[in-house]
């Protein structure tokens, strides 16, 4: 992808701007969402990144979107966004393991191992 190449290079604003460009193009590509979250990450622009999300889950909101929004918020440690963005993810997606165990991660990091324990039977039996 260009905008990768842009970016390795330290030129952030042309990743940005080749990005913006694939977003008109292709507005519900959870690759090109994804791209654009992991660029203002890795540069530290987490309120862009987490907007950038916002977004995503609005138009795009896939299995991968859901998981990369409650991460970021872990990884930010706001554990009670990061619970409810997996609560509802969980929801909608209740096949897909890996939210299971981040959820029940989470209980574990916040030493409720009885949560932890019924999330994972929960996810199990799925």
């Amino acid at each position: 992808m260009s905008a990768k190449s842009k970016w390795l290079a330290g030129d952030v604003p042309s990743a940005r701007s080749i990005l913006a460009l694939a977003f008109k193009a292709n507005p519900n590509s959870e690759e090109i969402w994804l791209a654009a979250v992991k660029l203002e990450s890795e540069n530290n622009e987490y309120e862009r990144a987490r907007r950038l999300l916002e977004r995503a889950r609005a138009s795009a909101g896939t299995t991968r979107v859901m998981m990369k929004s409650a991460k970021l918020e872990w990884q930010l440690n706001n554990l009670e966004m990061a619970k409810t963005l997996l609560d509802e993810s969980l929801v909608k997606y209740p096949d897909f393991a890996k939210l299971w165990m981040m959820r029940g991660q989470i209980a574990e990091q916040e030493n409720d191992e009885n949560t932890a324990r019924d999330i994972y039977l929960q996810g199990m039996f799925k």
